[in-house]
């Protein structure tokens, strides 16, 4: 693959891409919110051109990426909006109705 479309090594697209996964992966398991999850997925798959110097698949993981971030932001502002924020203000919200 060219290496004109990244502009970091992929020494460090590879630790970002990891980052990316753990950080978002943890707050899916912490809140349950859709997007969490979605980018989870997405953001380590900007590795996949790596795998094949075809045009194609390059351009496929692409517009997989834009329809995956543009997914991640709409349930954002929308479905994942309606959950509860925080794990601590559902123990708070617990705590008022027991009194």
């Amino acid at each position: 693959m060219d290496n004109t479309f990244f502009p970091v090594s992929i020494k460090w697209h590879i630790i970002l891409a990891l980052l990316a996964l753990l950080v978002f992966g943890a707050q899916f398991i912490r809140y349950r919110k859709s997007h969490h999850l979605i980018l989870a997925v997405a953001l380590p798959c900007t590795l996949l051109p790596y795998l094949s110097d075809s045009q194609t698949f390059f351009y496929t993981v692409g517009v997989f990426e834009g329809v995956a971030l543009l997914t991640a932001f709409l349930l954002s502002r929308t479905v994942d909006r309606d959950k509860e924020d925080s794990p601590r203000r559902r123990a708070e919200t617990d705590e008022e109705e027991d009194t």
